[in-house]
């Protein structure tokens, strides 16, 4: 018995094949990299931001502002004004 593929099966089988390989390698990707934990660097001191300029730095060196019970950080420059 001679088996043959008949020629819209052929066409049919690599008309699909790309997609189907696509999707498997990009399923074996999203399951690889979908666990990953994002590190984030430490910081040895934690810095505050001044709530009006943007300037960051230590604890030490920002003015606490209340805000009606909401603490704001502010520089000593943006604090003296």
């Amino acid at each position: 018995m001679i088996a043959e593929i008949s020629s819209q099966a052929f066409d049919s089988f690599f008309a699909w094949a790309p997609w189907v390989v696509g999707a498997a390698i990009y399923l074996a990707f999203y399951v690889a990299k979908r666990h990953e934990a994002v590190t984030v660097p430490a910081s040895s001191t934690p810095t505050y931001a001044c709530a009006v300029c943007g300037r960051r730095g230590p604890r030490d060196q920002m003015v606490p502002q209340d805000h009606g019970g909401a603490i704001g950080w502010q520089c000593r420059q943006c604090s003296a004004h």
